[in-house]
């Protein structure tokens, strides 16, 4: 290890400014700042805009916004500003053009002035015969000075790396160790396009090394592309980034990179949908990477503070995962439960005010979901009857603590709480053992009782067993139908948090209204 990668570390995450930022995005994006941070380095920014046709308004704007959402930030960028900028590439044309050049004149480059049309034949040949699709070197061993005599006249050109035909290029991997690529195998890229600007693998080697930066993190693969770089460095007599291929995450079904149409949301959503930052950050993490023993937790439940003192590139798994959503759920549910009660519903109040009614720059450049439209309408409707009493707020949003997986469902959980009346459909009754018109008696029979149970207030469990389990009795009926129909008529479904807890917090005035409406419409039913 060199002295300066000694000295600081130094990574940089390079998003084209297509105002997106996807699942995998995130992922990469976390794992520069981990490393960064981890070894008290320098996290960079560096917006890699030479595909013009990719560049979008607004789109860096997009990106730090929901970067910042999740907690991640830069030390240095087009914004921070910092000693090796600019940070932007399209402002550092001059620069590729020089280093361009300078490699036609060491011999690792040439001019090349294929037209398109003749790329495009030389293609279809190659396809129709089944071979590699790659350049044909046509213009690789000109007499440098016609070349350059064809330059200065103006013609159309673009600069090609000279890229061995023999032999092989060799280089180790921080987790996949040594890789070997025949020489053969790789085409003789373009590094500077005819309008002056540089391809991908030019600019982004150029900057890495002028920038410093010690550690290139990227997915798994682009690992036997690697070669490309090492052939620059080399050519320039550089010392060589440390490269770390990071496993890829992979749809559900094991087969390709995650994508939105096998489940993958955009960034932002997963915050709409009201999944907690620091919970969406441990799952990507924990996709591919695992703490040390010493480290870890049984729960695997970690804030982005926690990860950041422990996590080291060395526990970097080398297979890919699979996208869980089960398990993301999970432990955002965990990280919920970690919350007293005062925090989750400042939580809950900030998500529903700023992500679901919000809008966000990135909102421009993904398409709503269904959920999303559904999600606002329902918060509209409820959020202002949360904030118009806090306490009881917190105390229905307490029932349902330890049963929350994502904010999002909150609405429907709490509805009981704020809803008058409920409009029941037969399946939120359970009639398999007693139709309507037995129900109807069933909770008009238990009524008095439970009026003499717990109008008193003193929420006596026994007292309200009691109640129930006497009528249930006397009707000749299971138990837990009678309870059940108690609960359908209450909270309007069959799934609920224990009914006293919703009583005690309702209160019984209210939870009796609930259980007359219930005997009216099991009447109706009739």
């Amino acid at each position: 290890m060199s002295d300066k990668i000694k000295k600081q570390v130094r990574v940089r995450a390079a998003p084209s400014p297509t105002g997106r930022v996807h699942t995998g995005n995130l992922r990469t994006f976390l794992n520069d700042y981990l490393t960064a941070k981890s070894s008290s380095g320098v996290n960079i920014l560096r917006v890699e805009d030479t595909d013009q046709n990719r560049k979008v308004e607004g789109g860096l704007e997009a990106i730090l916004e929901t970067l910042k959402l999740f907690g991640i930030t830069f030390d240095e960028g087009p914004k921070q500003g910092g000693d090796y900028g600019p940070y932007i590439q399209s402002e550092r044309l001059e620069i590729y053009q020089e280093h361009a050049h300078k490699l036609v004149e060491m011999g690792h480059a040439y001019y090349c002035f294929c037209s398109k049309e003749r790329l495009d034949e030389i293609r279809e040949k190659q396809r129709a015969n089944k071979m590699r699709i790659m350049y044909d070197r046509h213009c690789r061993d000109i007499d440098p000075k016609e070349s350059k005599k064809r330059v200065d006249s103006g013609d159309p050109y673009v600069v090609r790396m000279k890229f061995p035909t023999e032999g092989y290029l060799e280089f180790t991997d921080e987790i996949y160790g040594k890789i070997r690529v025949n020489n053969e195998e790789i085409d003789d890229m373009v590094l500077l396009k005819s309008d002056g600007y540089p391809t991908y693998h030019f600019s982004v080697v150029i900057d890495d090394h002028l920038m410093e930066i010690t550690h290139v993190l990227r997915g798994r693969e682009y690992l036997t592309q690697t070669t490309r770089d090492i052939f620059l460095y080399n050519a320039f007599g550089w010392e060589p980034t440390k490269w770390v291929h990071v496993p890829l995450l992979l749809n559900p079904d094991g087969k390709g990179k995650l994508s939105k149409r096998k489940g993958a949301m955009p960034a932002l959503a997963y915050l709409r949908k009201g999944f907690l930052p620091d919970a969406v950050l441990n799952y990507l993490v924990l996709a591919g990477w695992a703490p040390k023993p010493e480290d870890a937790k049984k729960d695997e439940i970690y804030t982005l503070d926690e990860l950041c003192k422990i996590f080291s590139l060395d526990r970097m798994k080398k297979s890919n995962a699979r996208y869980d959503q089960k398990k993301l759920e999970h432990i955002n549910s965990m990280h919920i439960r970690r919350l007293d009660i005062d925090t989750l519903a400042e939580k809950v109040l900030n998500w529903a005010d700023n992500y679901v009614l919000g809008d966000f720059i990135a909102d421009k450049f993904d398409d709503h979901f269904d959920w999303e439209i559904e999600l606002k309408e329902k918060v509209l409707k409820y959020l202002p009857k949360w904030k118009a009493d806090l306490d009881y707020f917190k105390k229905a949003l307490a029932t349902e603590h330890e049963r929350l997986t994502v904010f999002s469902e909150i609405p429907d959980a709490l509805n009981f709480f704020y809803d008058e009346e409920f409009d029941w459909d037969d399946d939120d009754w359970r009639t398999q053992n007693h139709d309507f018109n037995e129900l109807a008696d069933g909770l008009e029979k238990v009524l008095p009782r439970l009026d003499e149970a717990l109008a008193d207030g003193s929420w006596d469990h026994e007292k309200w067993e009691k109640a129930v389990r006497g009528t249930a009795d006397e009707l000749g009926w299971k138990h837990g139908d009678l309870f059940l129909a108690i609960r359908s008529a209450t909270t309007g479904r069959l799934q609920s948090p224990p009914l006293l807890d919703c009583f005690k917090v309702m209160g019984w005035e209210r939870a009796r209204g609930l259980i007359v409406n219930g005997i009216d419409w099991l009447k109706n039913k009739k």
